[in-house]
């Protein structure tokens, strides 16, 4: 069965999927890539990384529901 990459729709043979907009990359779509720990892997992928907001949760090391959580947490405090 072939796979195809969601953004470029070229055939992959791995696939990663970006922690922000959810699409099944293949390596050449995938901007960058870090450890947040021992098992939690983050993906951005290029379209993602043009976007200042996601740029900067991808930097401080943050997916989106992680955010949210976040800011509940800290409405709940106030």
């Amino acid at each position: 069965m072939v796979t195809l990459c969601e953004r470029c729709k070229r055939e992959i043979h791995e696939k990663e999927t970006c922690n922000y907009c959810k699409r099944k990359l293949g390596y050449e779509c995938i901007k960058a890539s870090q450890k947040k720990s021992k098992i939690i892997r983050l993906v951005i992928c290029k379209d993602c990384w043009t976007k200042m907001p996601l740029r900067s949760m991808y930097k401080n090391k943050l997916t989106p529901e992680t955010m949210e959580l976040k800011n509940l947490t800290a409405n709940m405090q106030t």
